[in-house]
C-alpha cells in the first residue's frame, strides 16, 4: 500500500477523484454516528466516519483500517465488522477546498457501509478525540485529530436539531430510516 506526500496527495487531487469509505454506524436504537470535523473538507460539520482507499489498498481493507484509527477497535474487529458491513450504494462528494489547500476543490467517490452494532459493540468503541492524542505519534495522530467531539442522534432527531449532519450525510440517514427498522425511528 503506497502512502502518497502531501505534495504527492495534493497533485493527485487537483487532477483525480479520490475514493472513500465512510462507516455509518448504527447503535441498538436506530442512532447513527457522526464525528465534529476539525478539519477541511467539510470542516466543523457532522459527519460519519470515514476515510480515502490508499493506492494497492483492497477497499475492505481500508474499511477495516478506518474503523480502527477513527473507531477506536481492535484489528480483529475492524476486520469482523468490513466483513459484515452493508454496502449502501455509491456517492459522489465535491468539496470547495481539500484536506491540505483552501483554493483546491476536492472530488470523493465515497462508499458508504452500514453496520449495526448491539449493545456490546457499541460499548468497545473508543472514539478518538484531539484530547487523547498524547500516545500517538506519526502521521496517525493528524488522521486522529479529525472529529473534535462525536453524538448519536436518530435520522428524525438530526433533522430536527439546531446543527444537523452534513448534506452529503443526509442521504445516508435517509437510507437507515427506509432500509433498517427501528421502533420509533421513523
Amino acid at each position: 500500500m503506497i502512502v502518497p506526500t502531501q505534495t504527492e496527495f495534493h497533485s493527485a487531487i487537483q487532477a483525480l477523484p479520490l475514493v472513500s469509505v465512510d462507516w455509518v454506524v448504527v447503535d441498538v436504537d436506530g442512532r447513527v454516528l457522526t464525528g465534529w470535523r476539525e478539519n477541511a473538507p467539510a470542516r466543523h460539520c457532522w459527519f460519519t466516519p470515514g476515510g480515502r482507499i490508499r493506492k494497492g489498498e483492497p477497499w475492505q481493507a481500508a474499511l477495516a483500517r478506518v474503523a480502527a484509527v477513527e473507531l477506536g477497535v481492535d484489528d480483529a474487529t475492524a476486520q469482523a465488522w468490513a466483513g459484515r458491513a452493508r454496502l449502501m450504494g455509491v456517492w459522489d462528494h465535491f468539496y470547495p477546498d481539500s484536506a491540505f489547500c483552501a483554493n483546491t476543490p476536492t472530488h470523493y467517490v465515497n462508499l458508504p457501509h452500514c453496520l449495526v452494532l448491539d449493545a456490546a459493540e457499541s460499548v468497545a468503541l473508543k472514539l478518538a478525540l484531539p484530547g487523547k492524542l498524547q500516545a500517538v505519534d506519526g502521521p496517525q495522530a493528524a488522521y486522529l485529530a479529525q472529529h473534535g467531539a462525536w453524538r448519536w442522534l436518530s435520522p428524525a432527531e438530526d433533522a430536527a436539531h439546531e446543527q444537523p449532519s452534513h448534506a452529503y450525510v443526509q442521504p445516508y440517514l435517509r437510507w437507515v430510516a427506509e432500509e433498517l427498522s427501528f421502533p420509533g425511528v421513523i
